[in-house]
């Protein structure tokens, strides 16, 4: 996990309205000054479940090349520098925010870093914020100082260069745009990315269908299947806690840990077309553990995706349209009792 490149622009304006103001550089920064520290951070920056995962394209269309993607297919055919290709990147993003329905963007300071990390190269860009802060001297004596916020991510895109080169895989960008559909829209335009909507919800499906379909081939009944679907559900959301991405071998080695290849065979197979890290809809989720509850003597416990098909709640009531074949013996031996007792 190392930086290989890294560079800074300033594209901003003070209010709204004010012309952008652009500062930028002609050559790279000192990877040096960035410290291990700083590194891991920058890394780190798109290391998150949560983040859009995506490909290039125009209006939806894949096949087309956005900007930026030219910008970066001449960077790789070496017509043009990392510094070259940053302040083309840069230049553009200022013309973006120049436009009349965007003239209360502030922009701020562009990071572009190409950095190794698993085995891949990648080049991500971050619009960070100046905030204000305290810094301390030597002798203790307090000043005030502005920094650079890394704490927080707002805006930023990391592209998987290995495998957007390779053509092998379409979730090649993570990319976060913040919350505001304005924030959304351009960032999304100056990249030139577009979300896979569907990735997350599919992806946690399949993975719970993976888990159901090996469980099924060691034998697992019902109650051990559902174990470790709670060992899945567990695991997932311990690293999104921990802000750490989902990959499948270690979902694997927390779930099957005395027969993880074979349950990798399984979930990378063309049904379940699983690929190393796994993008994760919480609500599909939600849907790797039964609903249950117990009172008043009644004990009721069911698959969270049987409600609204064989379980459905209305008007205060749980209607099964479905129930287990011993169960409904048991009832009608109970009632044939006591039927008889009487």
């Amino acid at each position: 996990m190392a930086i290989k490149n890294v560079i800074l622009h300033e594209v901003t304006r003070k209010n709204d309205g004010d012309p952008v103001v652009t500062n930028l550089r002609d050559e790279e920064n000192s990877i040096e000054g960035l410290g291990s520290k700083l590194t891991e951070q920058l890394i780190e920056l798109f290391s998150q479940s949560t983040l859009n995962i995506g490909e290039f394209g125009v209006d939806g269309d894949s096949t087309l090349e956005p900007a930026f993607e030219q910008q970066l297919k001449r960077l790789q055919n070496k017509e043009k520098t990392f510094v070259e290709t940053t302040k083309d990147m840069a230049e553009r993003f200022a013309d973006i925010i120049r436009e009349p329905k965007l003239q209360s963007v502030k922009g701020g300071i562009l990071a572009f870093y190409m950095y190794e990390y698993r085995e891949n190269t990648l080049l991500a860009i971050t619009v960070l914020n100046r905030i204000d802060g305290i810094n301390a001297s030597k002798d203790l004596d307090l000043s005030s100082a502005t920094i650079i916020d890394l704490n927080r991510l707002h805006l930023g895109a990391s592209i998987n260069l290995t495998d957007w080169d390779e053509g092998l895989s379409t979730r090649y960008i993570k990319f976060k745009t913040g919350r505001s559909v304005e924030m959304r829209d351009y960032f999304e335009s100056f990249i030139g990315c577009q979300r896979d909507k569907q990735a997350a919800t599919r992806e946690t499906s399949a993975l719970k269908t993976a888990i159901k379909t090996y469980s099924s081939e060691l034998g697992l009944g019902s109650d051990e299947t559902q174990s470790k679907l709670d060992s899945a559900h567990s695991f997932i959301q311990e690293q999104q806690k921990a802000g750490k991405e989902v990959l499948l071998t270690h979902v694997a080695n927390a779930v099957f840990p005395d027969s993880t290849d074979d349950f990798l065979a399984i979930a990378r197979n063309d049904e379940h077309q699983l690929s190393e890290q796994i993008a994760i809809s919480s609500a599909e989720l939600k849907r790797y553990v039964r609903l249950s509850g117990r009172g008043k003597g009644v004990s009721i416990s069911f698959d969270n995706e049987l409600l609204g098909k064989t379980v459905t709640f209305e008007n205060e009531q749980l209607i099964f349209t479905d129930i287990p074949e011993t169960l409904k013996q048991s009832i009608i031996d109970l009632q044939r009792e006591a039927k008889d007792n009487d």
